[in-house]
């Protein structure tokens, strides 16, 4: 079995730092473009050498500015999503919006798109997705004044519209929460 601290005992390395003859235990890189060429310290001169060390010296802002872009994917290759950029835009304002609580943070909005079932309800009430619950409300009692039976003297087709508009209206509000405009 491999033991670490026997490695390290059997080790006769000794601190690098002039005129120190302390076991070096510890490595620190000689240079950004060296690695992994180290130097080997004590505990205490690895640690002077730390508060000196920095990797980005001698780099342009650019440069270091690319590696900080990169340096959450580990420096590694990527490659572009098949989508619009614009419609990864409208994606990421809609998420936005989502998490902010339904304020606008821009004009464009990305909308979820709608099962056909509730796309033929909002249609039943005359209206297109993305509409507001708001919107469906009003709409649902403006139709529902124009063809309520009572209204319409018995004829039965503005009969049957009142019926499909009650029934576009229940599952709305049933089910178009989800996808409803925000207002």
């Amino acid at each position: 079995m491999y033991n670490y601290k026997e490695e390290k005992a059997q080790t006769s390395r000794v601190c690098e730092h002039p005129g120190c003859r302390e076991p070096a235990e510890h490595r620190a890189p000689k240079s950004r473009s060296e690695r992994p060429d180290y130097y080997w310290f004590c505990l205490d001169h690895v640690r002077e050498y730390n508060k000196e060390w920095n990797y980005f010296n001698g780099m342009s802002e650019d440069e270091v500015e690319r590696f900080q872009r990169d340096a959450p994917l580990g420096h590694r290759p990527t490659w572009k999503h098949q989508m619009d950029p614009g419609m990864q835009e409208s994606i990421l304002r809609s998420k936005l919006n989502a998490f902010l609580g339904g304020k606008s943070s821009g004009s464009e909005s990305y909308t979820k798109p709608v099962p056909r079932r509730l796309e033929k309800a909002l249609r039943k009430l005359e209206l297109e997705h993305p509409a507001s619950m708001k919107q469906v409300k009003s709409t649902y009692k403006k139709l529902v004044k124009q063809y309520h039976p009572d209204v319409n003297g018995g004829d039965t087709a503005a009969e049957d519209r009142f019926k499909a508009i009650v029934d576009a209206y229940q599952l709305l509000t049933e089910q178009y929460g989800d996808y409803a405009g925000h207002e």
